[in-house]
């Protein structure tokens, strides 16, 4: 189906119906933020105004991700399905500052578009809700991020011959060079005595912890503008009369590409290693949820993604256009190295540095006026891509 001007204002006469339902999920998203794997109320939410709109939805559950979901429409069974990602994980102290809640809203507006032209849909479409995108320390109950790591292990885009969503940010902008993650915590084990009596029995496992940190601090002066590392000293000890015998961190370490990443990680270790010899302290490693992968953006999807772009008079752009030194990351990152994906990026702010993702600000203004026409916009986008495979 060849998505023609007139179709997309048909598209945004469907959205119509659904608009008031979207925009009172982003504020309500926005007013109640829930940190990875605990987006029980988002989920909620978000299942209830499926069932409200698409009622031959069918919905499938993960026991041991409980915030994790597909709902799938089509009027017969098919091979292969078409998924739209939705994310609704918020961010420790400044809430959806990362513009969840308006991947929710578009994805779901998407969805519901599409419910009404099942007959012209070659494909299932499945709407899968992913959990915890965000890294946040492992110290967290529910820290690790990776929900769409488990989901891809969990066969939940088996059979998926491409994966779509939109991400709110700065810029317009088509085939982000989402950069690869890997998350680690650091644990540093020493021994206790008194600070000021016999400080010469312990083992400082802060000192290990601020040895590491200049460590990296001094090697980023040999890193490329696309590899990064940074971290937080999330335990630092328990009294300053106490040399503190255990101590822990959480890190991120990035780069261009997973291979990449792969070498950097051993340039870090190595801080970490040479801290412990230093001091005397034992090291112990823990893992996040997996690597997230670099994202790779499907050429199909992204010319049809373009040309419905200027249907929309959407100034949309390709990375070429931007300094890639800047991207973060993302989980959806895995689904593109296994599916055909598209991961778009859709402007909410001005691109000047005044507000940027993962600052309070970015989550004020998704419920501006400038965002929520977006929800619109980007519904219309993912919907008249997938109509036009």
């Amino acid at each position: 189906m060849d998505v023609d001007k007139m179709d997309i204002n048909s598209l945004k006469s469907q959205f119509s119906k659904y608009k008031k339902d979207l925009l009172d999920l982003n504020k309500y998203m926005y007013e109640n933020p829930e940190l990875g794997y605990q987006e029980i109320k988002s989920v909620n939410k978000i299942t209830k105004l499926i069932k409200k709109h698409t009622a031959d939805a069918k919905f499938k559950k993960f026991t041991d991700i409980p915030t994790a979901f597909t709902a799938s429409i089509n009027n017969k069974p098919r091979k292969e399905n078409i998924t739209i990602c939705i994310e609704y994980d918020a961010l420790p102290n400044v809430g959806h500052a990362c513009g969840h809640n308006l991947i929710s809203s578009i994805g779901l507006g998407a969805f519901f578009i599409l419910s009404n032209y099942i007959n012209d849909l070659d494909y299932e479409i499945k709407l899968v809700g992913c959990p915890a995108e965000e890294i946040i320390p492992l110290t967290y109950e529910n820290g690790g991020g990776g929900g769409k790591i488990k989901l891809l292990n969990q066969g939940a885009f088996d059979n998926t011959a491409y994966s779509v969503m939109i991400h709110p940010a700065t810029r317009n902008e088509v085939d982000p060079l989402m950069i690869a993650v890997k998350q680690i915590d650091i644990e540093y084990f020493g021994k206790a005595a008194h600070a000021s009596g016999s400080a010469y029995v312990g083992k400082n496992a802060l000192d290990a912890q601020i040895l590491a940190y200049n460590n990296i601090s001094a090697l980023r002066q040999q890193l490329q503008s696309v590899e990064k590392v940074h971290g937080i000293i999330t335990h630092g000890g328990e009294s300053p009369n106490i040399i503190p015998d255990y101590t822990r961190s959480s890190w991120m370490i990035r780069a261009q590409k997973t291979k990449d990443l792969n070498r950097l990680e051993k340039k870090i270790i190595n801080c970490f290693k040479g801290a412990a010899e230093s001091t005397g302290c034992k090291l112990n490693i823990v893992e996040g949820n997996g690597t997230y992968e670099n994202l790779v953006t499907d050429k199909k999807l992204k010319s049809i993604f373009m040309e419905n772009s200027k249907k929309l008079s959407l100034d949309m752009k390709t990375n070429e256009s931007y300094d890639q030194s800047k991207n973060g990351s993302t989980d959806f990152g895995n689904i593109s190295k296994q599916v055909p994906s598209l991961h778009a990026f859709l402007q909410i702010v001005d691109d000047d540095g005044k507000i940027v993702n993962h600052q309070p600000e970015f989550a004020h203004a998704t419920v501006t006026k400038r965002a929520t026409d977006m929800i619109e916009t980007g519904s219309v986008l993912l919907a008249s891509t997938i109509l036009d495979l």
